[in-house]
């Protein structure tokens, strides 16, 4: 059976074609994870819409406490500051017949004016003061005489009540109907002289429709409950018609959490809060069924989405195996008919993906090789024309000898030694620097080259240089580019011996073998460099361009590397005041022949 197993992965790798493993892989990888994870996502939504859903509520419920927390601490507030006012009482305890009419009136717009500030302040929608005689002018919207609500049900309600009672719409089902729509808390007043004796009644209400909206506006759940209750009394509910039926079956007020309650209108999920100024209940109640609601539609959104996520999904695969496989299969047909011989063979490449960038490299590569015959033709073609240009370049070198001879033989028919020397010198300096056009010499060829141009640099400067050579037995014969080690020495005479105070100093110029290289070494004992020259004339990626010598050594720096590879080339140790060593480095190749060979 393992066998069996083993030989059909085998053929499902090895035999069966790109777009059937194509197909396969998007299989494993995309539609049973997707699968697994739709079963998990059943198993799991349950729980996590139910805990959004709680969560939801809980803060909707909270805003809802805190609203109409907000709107009744209200009332309150502003009893306590009317009763802290002395005034107050003083002017609902004064005589009438004891004051003048202009006098009772000014107190009454000072009592009317203090209500209007503090309303405007506050945010309480009416400020009523019950008093029992008629000094401030009773029976106006500020104040009322108590003989006229003496027999009204919240009148009686309030004589039981104590000194602060707290009172609803349904508190004043009696009275007229603009009188009907208010929450109020009422506090009684007493004479401070005779503290036993009620002197009128200050009355604070907030407007019923906006307790109303505040319990109302709560979006708990879409069927969900919050109601305002006195003890058993419904006070106001978002859904008036489900708030008698629930509000009997309501946890204890202050119960912690949600507590399962059944309900005529079926199971509920119910919390309770004590309302802290007035000792009302506000309360929610969640229907089981809206809890799970969402729970349902989402798995049904769900099977829906994946089964049309699946069914494109696959499509997509499909059409998109296919195209990669019918440029692939274009391209080896293409690839084969290259095989066979026809190199004019070429494929179009279609897309900007890996496949289309391996077609376009398909087809540049064979434009190129149809392109290589000519290209060497027009190579040969350019050697030669190159060749024919180096032959006529020889005729200006030939007319710099000449001339140079003629000098020569002038000096010496005039015997003038110095200038024959110097003349010499440097005809044979030109000669070497030339090369015949060769740009790889024998090391001899270079130190004469070097020592010529010492010879004529002592000429001009009457001897100030000293130069010692070491020259390991050898190495003469060893080959390296031309024009290395002249511009060095030129280096350490200008910038190094030449700014000392004196402009006299000594050259040491060595080469010797070091393992597989040859090493040559041009010491001075000049002003030498600080680092940041040093730096600056030597490293690969700093620019030389203001400093001294820079350009030239940066040059003979890059042609050590592009002729012997990044491992060669100039080194160079420096201090201020202790002189410079310049190392050149090469390896040592086979033996090349000098000029004196050709």
């Amino acid at each position: 059976m393992k066998n069996k197993l083993r030989a059909a992965g085998r053929t499902l790798l090895l035999d069966v074609g790109l777009r059937g493993k194509l197909l396969c892989i998007f299989f494993l990888l995309l539609v049973l994870p997707l699968g697994a994870f739709t079963l998990y996502a059943f198993h799991r939504i349950n729980t996590v819409i139910e805990e959004q859903t709680f969560s939801a509520a809980e803060k909707a419920f909270e805003d809802t406490h805190t609203a109409v927390e907000d709107l009744l601490a209200r009332l309150p507030q502003v009893t306590d500051i009317l009763t802290m006012d002395p005034a107050l009482y003083t002017l609902a305890a004064s005589d009438p017949e004891s004051t003048t009419y202009i006098q009772r009136l000014n107190d009454r717009d000072r009592i009317s004016t203090t209500f209007d500030y503090l309303r405007s302040m506050s945010g309480v929608d009416r400020i009523r003061l019950y008093v029992s005689n008629d000094y401030l002018y009773t029976n106006s919207a500020d104040i009322v005489s108590l003989e006229s609500v003496a027999g009204s049900a919240w009148m009686d309600a309030f004589r039981d009540g104590g000194v602060a009672c707290w009172f609803g719409p349904a508190d004043f089902a009696d009275e007229p109907e603009g009188e009907r729509e208010w929450y109020s808390l009422m506090r009684l007043l007493y004479d401070p002289s005779h503290v036993q004796q009620p002197l009128a009644i200050l009355r604070v209400d907030i407007a019923a429709d906006r307790v109303s909206a505040a319990v109302s506006r709560s979006t708990i759940t879409r069927n969900g409950t919050v109601l305002l209750l006195d003890g058993g009394r419904v006070l106001t509910a978002s859904d008036p018609d489900r708030a008698q039926q629930l509000s009997g079956s309501l946890p204890v007020a202050g119960a912690p959490g949600w507590a399962e309650v059944d309900t005529p209108q079926g199971p509920c999920r119910a919390q309770t809060v004590a309302l802290e100024n007035c000792g009302w209940t506000l309360a929610a109640a969640l229907p089981r069924d809206d809890i799970f609601r969402t729970s349902r539609e989402l798995r049904l959104e769900m099977l829906a989405v994946v089964a049309l996520l699946a069914a494109a999904a696959c499509f997509l695969a499909y059409r998109l195996s296919q195209s990669i496989t019918r440029r692939l299969y274009l391209l080896n047909d293409t690839m084969h008919a290259v095989e066979r011989g026809d190199v004019s063979a070429r494929v179009e490449p279609q897309g900007r993906d890996e496949i289309g960038q391996l077609m376009r490299s398909f087809s540049n590569m064979m434009g190129r090789i149809d392109t290589l015959m000519d290209e060497k033709l027009e190579q040969g073609q350019q050697i030669k024309a190159l060749e024919l240009k180096a032959l006529q370049a020889q005729i200006n070198p030939h007319f710099l000898y000449n001339s140079l001879d003629l000098i020569n033989c002038t000096a010496i028919t005039r015997n003038v030694p110095e200038i024959s020397r110097m003349v010499n010198a440097l005809a044979r300096f030109y000669r070497l620097s030339l090369s015949r056009g060769r740009e790889v010499i024998p090391l001899a060829d270079e130190l004469r080259h070097a020592r010529l141009y010492m010879e004529i640099q002592n000429m001009r400067f009457e001897d100030r240089v000293q130069v010692e050579w070491e020259v390991e037995p050898g190495v003469e014969a060893c080959p390296i580019i031309k024009i290395v080690l002249q511009p060095i020495i030129e280096n350490a005479i200008i910038h190094g011996i030449f700014e000392r105070p004196d402009k006299t100093g000594r050259l040491r110029i060595a080469a010797f073998r070091q393992g597989a290289d040859l090493v040559i070494t041009v010491e001075d004992d000049g002003v030498g460099m600080d680092a940041e020259t040093l730096r600056a004339n030597f490293s690969a990626d700093a620019s030389s361009a203001n400093t001294k010598g820079g350009y030239g050594v940066r040059n003979i720096n890059e042609r050590l590397h592009l002729a012997y590879g990044p491992g060669y080339g100039l080194f160079c140790e420096s201090e201020p005041g202790r002189g410079t060593r310049v190392t050149i480095r090469v390896p040592a190749a086979d033996t090349a022949p000098s000029d004196d060979e050709r």
